[in-house]
């Protein structure tokens, strides 16, 4: 069984209790005792799925890219996304993309290790979290990153839509006592997933992690495709409802004590259902116009594949339509938001008050950390 497979079948906690904490933690103290004051962050590393992916898995087909760079530049989205808004927070370029880098050696200010359509499970057969794991335990392991370098750096962690899509695709909609108990059961899974391969981080040296909760999906075009909204109003369905509460919950206790039990660790959580119900409630007050409908959409009618961006007939016409102005769009497509969006989204995590969970805003963050 590889180590990732049986990380997966550890509870978090009890992984945490093997006695590796003690070595961890004088090793973090050590290597604290020498960490100067560093100004944003010497690298970031990207985990996670589409919302962060910057070119391991492109989006390649018109119109992805329409507002920058004016052509498909690897992001679901019309231009910048958030792993580049973060980046910029951190007074850092865009982290290459994993499957892009040329060799071992080159200098690094950062790894995107996110895949598109990736999650905790095998979701849609995307690579999970674990494997991206992995691939940073190799370079670990072969000396290209270095405990003392990923001490200064900061990782940012998006991940558990794809998981949370498959499920409600295999069995959608369906309210019962057992589907709850099944429910609680699986966002366990889910979460717990998170939390152990945040250990796995932490064993390399990482201390400095953002985790990105999972956004108000009862909002996304997914979730309204089960009546007739036409991108007028929210679900109010249970399933996702309670989908969303049990997984930001859990994922919030399970954060609240890695930082407990690991001396060292900063982990926060940026609210990203929170920052998407202020846009999708409140669009207005930042410049968004019908903040429900998403800027890029196929046909109208209630099938989720057939309202794809970017997808053509036989004749290469599209058979999708594109708003005329991105930035006054919150979500690009069904389920990724715009460059607008997504810079209005970091702007809150960093600069307002409740946007951020465990711990400050995330510029104080920033500034407490010396990251």
């Amino acid at each position: 069984m590889s180590p990732a497979s049986r990380a997966r079948a550890l509870d978090p906690f009890a992984f945490i209790n093997y006695g590796t904490v003690v070595t961890l933690v004088v090793v973090m103290v050590l290597g604290l005792s020498n960490m100067g004051i560093v100004h944003g962050a010497e690298a970031i590393y990207i985990f996670g799925d589409s919302y962060l992916d910057t070119g391991n898995i492109p989006a390649t087909v018109v119109p992805y890219g329409s507002n920058w760079p004016g052509y498909p530049a690897g992001r679901w989205s019309d231009g910048r996304g958030l792993t580049d808004y973060f980046a910029e927070l951190f007074g850092l370029p865009t982290p290459t993309p994993y499957l892009h880098l040329k060799n071992d050696s080159s200098p690094l200010q950062g790894i995107n290790f996110a895949r598109t359509a990736a999650g905790i499970t095998y979701a849609f057969g995307v690579t999970e979290l674990d494997s991206q794991v992995d691939d940073m335990e190799a370079l670990v392991h072969n000396d290209v990153l270095t405990n003392d370098h990923l001490k200064k750096s900061v990782t940012v962690l998006n991940i558990g839509v794809n998981d949370y899509d498959v499920r409600n695709f295999q069995a959608p909609f369906q309210e019962s006592a057992f589907r709850v108990q099944e429910l609680k059961t699986y966002v366990h899974t889910v979460v717990n997933g998170i939390a152990v391969n945040i250990v796995r981080l932490h064993s390399f040296g990482i201390r400095n992690i953002v985790v990105l909760n999972l956004p108000l999906l009862v909002c996304m075009p997914l979730s309204t495709l089960e009546v007739a909204l036409d991108f007028k109003a929210c679900s109010s369905n249970n399933t996702f409802i309670n989908e969303t509460s049990l997984h930001n919950s859990l994922l919030q206790q399970r954060v609240r004590m890695l930082n407990q039990n690991l001396k060292g660790l900063n982990v926060i959580i940026a609210d990203q259902a929170k920052a998407f119900g202020q846009l999708f409630y409140h669009g207005s007050d930042y410049g968004f116009v019908n903040p429900l409908t998403p800027c890029c959409h196929g046909s109208n009618n209630y099938n989720l594949y057939s309202y794809v961006c970017g997808q053509v007939d036989a004749e290469g016409k599209p058979i999708y339509t594109v708003c005329k102005d991105p930035n006054k769009a919150v979500l690009f497509d069904v389920i990724h938001p715009t460059q607008a969006a997504s810079k209005t989204m970091v702007d809150l995590y960093a600069s307002v008050s409740g946007y951020t969970s465990e711990g400050p805003k995330l510029k104080d963050w920033i500034r407490k950390y010396n990251v």
